[in-house]
């Protein structure tokens, strides 16, 4: 192997966060989309309002 321990650490604790971070995206998308879906639900409750 080329790469030393440190290198090593390096490149698990970086997959591990970029696990993280998939993880809180995916979330972050789920949380948009209701947010999103109750935007328009509101926006259909008033339509003349944002006229």
């Amino acid at each position: 192997m080329f790469f030393g321990q440190s290198s090593l650490e390096t490149l698990l604790a970086l997959e591990a966060t970029k696990k993280e971070l998939n993880q809180r995206i995916a979330w972050l998308k789920a949380q948009n989309a209701l947010a999103q879906k109750e935007y328009f639900e509101l926006k259909g409750l008033y339509p003349n309002e944002n006229k």
